[in-house]
């Protein structure tokens, strides 16, 4: 049975933003159907919100309830997941996760990216001539993400989620995991066919440290994404198990599962595993 969501949508920096919550209750179901489109400005920006379910906050930081908060009422605050993706994606993601009985927590689905800047730790160039090089504004990125993107949701949510997860598929996996070394926010993460081709990626993997806690960390690869004769595209899967043993050798709680097909099959099936994995 495919659950009911309150859907609140907003951009920041020309990203945008979609949040996926879960209506429980009968009262909550029947405001979500009440509500009307919300459209709000701050600060000279517009961000245009959908929200079906509830009125925004105010955006008093009082108002947004601490994990603590929640425990005092005897309610459990929930994770929130970070999800990078496309807008195709991100439609089929939501409606698989809908139909599984273990999606029970909020849902920020990210699109309108520069891909080959935002998801990228530093310049590397185009793997194809007459493509765009790669530019590295990840760590800009993720400065949003931290400082504007994730407080904007948590204002919506009103409440400090439990944990932070972040996930995400090719680039986005690659960012992914780069995050856990820039940012000590995600506390789980999913790098999906993650693009560990990346130059100077494994290295840079090995020898820093992470900065997140890294509870839990999901790599995946399809079967068939290092049967290239793309010099750099070929070394997907070496990298990709060289990481893997390093984190497995590091202590690390981290699950490889390898998919049948190459980097472009059952896209949104391949995402939906890493989650299950990393929110279980």
């Amino acid at each position: 049975m495919e659950k009911e969501l309150k859907i609140s949508s907003f951009s920041v920096g020309g990203k945008k933003a979609t949040l996926y919550q879960l209506l429980e209750s009968m009262a909550e179901k029947n405001l979500y159907q009440a509500n009307t489109n919300i459209e709000l400005n701050t600060n000279g920006q517009t961000t245009g919100t959908k929200v079906l379910g509830e009125k925004l906050p105010e955006g008093k930081p009082s108002e947004v309830k601490s994990s603590e908060d929640k425990l005092s009422e005897g309610k459990s605050p929930s994770p929130l997941l970070i999800l990078h993706c496309f807008s195709e994606e991100e439609e089929a993601v939501v409606k698989l996760l809908k139909g599984k009985e273990y999606f029970s927590f909020p849902l920020l689905c990210i699109n309108n990216l520069d891909w080959q800047k935002d998801m990228c730790p530093w310049d590397s160039p185009a793997l194809i001539k007459n493509e765009k090089d790669f530019i590295g504004g990840a760590d800009v990125y993720l400065s949003l993400l931290e400082k504007e993107i994730i407080p904007k949701a948590v204002e919506i949510l009103g409440e400090e989620p439990s944990y932070y997860a972040l996930a995400g598929y090719s680039l986005a996996g690659l960012f992914a995991l780069y995050a856990g070394y820039r940012s000590s926010l995600f506390s789980r993460i999913a790098s999906v066919s993650g693009s560990l081709w990346y130059p100077d990626f494994v290295s840079f993997a090995k020898e820093k440290k992470m900065l997140s806690k890294a509870e839990r960390l999901y790599l995946s690869l399809g079967t068939e994404e290092a049967k290239t004769k793309h010099a750099v595209l070929s070394t997907i899967e070496r990298k990709t198990r060289e990481l893997v043993e390093h984190y497995q050798s590091s202590g690390y709680c981290v699950n490889f599962e390898l998919n049948p097909g190459n980097h472009f099959c059952e896209v949104e099936k391949r995402i939906e595993k890493g989650i299950r994995w990393i929110m279980a």
